[in-house]
């Protein structure tokens, strides 16, 4: 007696195909069809590892989380990570503008970069910090307010002895402050047409 599984798997193959391994070859192509794109999506992830993982090595579960924690806390940039399993890690800060920062001995460490120097805690440049010009503490006053090359400045404001930076509408309120047109200076603030002067 035929039967429609050996009409099947006469369509598949020029011989017949035993009933049994009509069915195992049915199922594993079912199979592929239905799991295929679920595995692709398991080997597209997998094309992505997740770094924080990948950086936390931990064998304790509560010091792999900690880890797992701190590494999240950072953005995810494991770079900025510091510590250690049994020690804990934290996140250390960017360096500021005139740093240089590492993990040192699982300890975030700081120090000024090259041509910068520490004044009150802070690394700057010399050359152009108006409130450390030329030398730590030297603050630029407002007849000279820009530091270039470590020297104050009004880059090339006319200000003179008798400037009257109240009144004086190209050097309202302090040297260099021009007004905008269509207003006026009124002690030291750029008044009228809608204008501030930029203050």
């Amino acid at each position: 007696m035929t039967h429609h599984w050996d009409e099947f798997s006469k369509s598949l193959a020029e011989t017949t195909i035993p009933r049994r391994e009509t069915l195992r070859l049915f199922g594993a192509a079912l199979a592929g069809a239905l799991l295929g794109p679920l595995l692709g999506m398991k080997s597209a992830r997998a094309g992505n590892p997740d770094p924080c993982k990948a950086f936390c090595r931990c064998r304790n579960k509560s010091q792999q989380n900690a880890c797992l924690a701190a590494c999240n806390a950072c953005g995810r940039d494991t770079s900025r990570l510091c510590g250690t399993c049994g020690g804990g890690y934290v996140c250390c800060d960017q360096p500021g503008t005139y740093e240089n920062g590492a993990c040192v001995s699982g300890r975030c460490e700081y120090w000024c970069a090259s041509g910068a120097v520490e004044c009150n805690g802070i690394c700057t440049s010399l050359a152009d910090d108006p409130y450390n010009c030329g030398a730590c503490g030297n603050v630029c006053d407002r007849f000279t307010p820009y530091c270039d090359l470590g020297v104050c400045n009004s880059r090339g404001a006319i200000c003179g002895p008798w400037t009257d930076f109240n009144w004086d509408s190209s050097n309202c309120g302090y040297c260099g402050n021009v007004c905008p047109w269509g207003t006026a200076c009124s002690w030291g603030v750029c008044t009228g047409g809608g204008g501030d002067g930029g203050l």
